[in-house]
């Protein structure tokens, strides 16, 4: 039964240093691929939508950088909002945060080396073991990107982010945790012809092999320097509050 409470954030960062790219995948490939998530991807122009977040903050003093890869999603209850998105994988820079977020979130989080450049011209790249997972650079001059913006505005984006069940989980288990990211986003064309986006096939992260797969292509940039992104618990499906983005923002503010 979904109860209505109010959305309690566990963690929420300032001053958050963020670049993400947004692209188009294989709709019928993540549509069979999410069906045993009882998920369904957002369709936008007959293509599934794939969000490569990375960000550059601190918390209790330690700075850190991590990557999360999504695809998004249609909230499977209708009073869930607009935004959500189903977590593939995430990295982070320091060890112990992934331990923590494994541990305490149930997030498929990894430790890795992340390199990022969160400004124009902005890149992401993400290293395990010594193997490139996935590098995407914005390699045209800055003023050949900052005349192509496409729009500058205060943006948030908030929903649930639901986790990949685990092995033996049966059809009515599922976890999610509710997310918000807020601040001014400038947005710029992915420009195949000067940028870079590769992702590697590696036993490393075979989860993003899945991206590889389904002909991931990146569209945008969407960067935010001074952003907030805030998280509420881990929760079972089954135990989600309501949500509307009018309260999430009272929410966050409290």
């Amino acid at each position: 039964m979904v109860v209505d409470r109010p959305i309690q954030y566990v963690a929420q960062l300032s001053h958050v240093r963020e670049v993400s790219l947004l692209g188009t995948a294989d709709l019928a490939f993540w549509t069979d691929r999410l069906a045993g998530e009882d998920l369904a991807p957002a369709v936008r122009d007959g293509k599934a939508q794939v969000l490569i977040v990375a960000a550059q903050a601190q918390f209790w003093r330690l700075r850190f950088r991590e990557v999360s890869f999504s695809v998004l999603v249609d909230p499977p209850e209708a009073q869930l909002g607009r935004d959500a998105a189903y977590l593939l994988c995430a990295f982070n820079s320091n060890r112990f945060f992934a331990f923590c977020e494994r541990t305490f979130f149930s997030t498929p989080y990894q430790a890795a080396d992340i390199r990022l450049t969160p400004s124009p011209p902005a890149a992401i790249q993400v290293f395990r073991h010594g193997t490139m997972l996935c590098s995407a650079e914005m390699r045209a001059e800055q003023s050949g990107h900052i005349s192509a913006t496409s729009s500058q505005a205060e943006e948030v984006w908030t929903g649930p982010i639901f986790l990949p069940r685990g092995a033996g989980a049966d059809d009515s288990s599922g976890k999610l945790f509710l997310a918000r990211i807020s601040g001014r986003t400038d947005r710029y064309p992915f420009l195949p012809s000067r940028d870079s986006l590769t992702v590697a096939p590696s036993s490393a992260a075979n989860v993003l092999n899945a991206l590889v797969d389904s002909h991931f292509a990146a569209t945008e940039w969407l960067i935010r320097e001074n952003a907030t992104h805030a998280k509420s618990k881990t929760m079972e499906r089954a135990g989600m509050p309501r949500w509307s983005p009018s309260r999430a923002g009272c929410q966050a503010n409290g």
